[in-house]
């Protein structure tokens, strides 16, 4: 029932009103649990936080999904803006070790081909026997969390031997988080440092952004919200560490705000570049340097979904043109089309 629905009490203009309204009709399902929204237009930024029990605030950490992708890409475009890194080049430039299987018909797995999701290559490089995939569904996601872990970078890098490639890289799109942690080892041997540092250090000392990190500390775990499944189940917060799962990232409202603000910075190079088009076309569905780009009315907008299963469902989507950036993270995994719903309401109340 919405007249449950606690909020932070902000409803003061027609903005506050609409995304109020947009939060209750997503918290009407059963299984939903909270809603945070960010919403930044023209200069001014704007947080919002709904809950049946408890509260979030604008420095609650979630864990952010596969936005963190679009991390990714912007550590490659300053890779390649520092001269570390060409987009076009074979990514066996920048590997240790001898891979003659990373190409087909000759064509080689490029940098930007690991970006924008059309490496040809597998979407796991180890596939678990269904014994052991039998024996991971009876374990916690703790411990599952925890096997996973076990996979590590050399795992990674042991396993790119042995895959074989059925398509020409860079002519078929084919979403690949596999790929994406492989385009973190290319950014730690070039930059002769763990992807988690050099991120960090970015975002602290170059977007302002201290509260966004690939994995908390006990302190910061504190300060979690709690998560659930699509059936009202909590979910315990874990470190998603080790190189099988994509890329992880956490974050607050607070800081996706600031990330929104950089992102429509004309100033902000390495972000601009990852919002150009690397992959299909310039008026409908394609790809930058880790982010999705598409097109409305003429204009373009940029996108990244995120859903974890320890609880939580993230979308955050950029209106250069309309200089417009939304945030929207919900603590359950239960529909992220509904999470989309809520995106287009805020929209639409804004630029109408």
């Amino acid at each position: 029932m919405t007249e449950n629905i606690m909020s932070d009490g902000k409803m003061k203009t027609r903005l506050d009103s609409m995304v109020s309204q947009s939060a209750k009709n997503y918290l009407k399902n059963n299984y939903t649990n909270g809603v945070s929204i960010g919403v930044y237009y023209k200069g001014k930024s704007h947080c919002y936080n709904f809950a049946k029990s408890k509260l979030a605030s604008e420095k609650s950490f979630y864990n952010i999904g596969s936005v963190a992708k679009t991390f990714v890409g912007m550590i490659l475009a300053q890779a390649a803006l520092d001269k570390k890194i060409n987009l076009d080049d074979d990514i066996r430039r920048y590997l240790d070790g001898d891979y003659p299987n990373l190409h087909y018909q000759n064509k080689p797995i490029k940098v930007v081909h690991l970006a924008n999701h059309t490496s040809a290559l597998p979407k796991v490089f180890r596939s678990f026997p269904p014994k052991i995939l039998d024996s991971l569904r009876n374990l916690g996601l703790k411990d599952q969390v925890d096997f996973y872990a076990l996979y590590t970078r050399d795992s990674l890098m042991a396993d790119l031997h042995q895959v074989k490639l059925d398509t020409i890289p860079g002519t078929k799109f084919s979403y690949n988080s596999t790929a994406m942690t492989l385009m973190i080892v290319l950014l730690e041997n070039v930059y002769h440092d763990s992807y988690e540092n050099i991120v960090t250090n970015y975002l602290r000392t170059r977007l302002n952004m201290p509260n966004t990190k690939p994995f908390l500390n006990e302190s910061e775990m504190h300060l979690t919200v709690q998560g659930y499944n699509n059936k009202g189940i909590p979910q315990q917060f874990v470190n998603l560490k080790g190189y099988y799962f994509g890329p992880t990232m956490n974050s607050t409202i607070e800081d996706m705000l600031q990330y929104i603000k950089s992102n429509l910075d004309p100033k902000e190079k390495a972000l601009q570049m990852a919002h150009q088009l690397t992959f299909g076309s310039k008026n409908s569905f394609g790809v930058g340097l880790g982010w999705m780009l598409n097109s409305e009315n003429g204009k373009r907008y940029i996108y990244h979904d995120g859903n974890t299963k320890i609880g939580f469902n993230t979308l955050c989507t950029l209106y250069p043109d309309d200089e417009l950036g939304i945030i929207i993270i919900t603590n359950d995994t239960v529909d992220q089309k509904k999470v989309g719903e809520i995106e287009n309401s805020i929209k639409q109340s804004i630029l109408q």
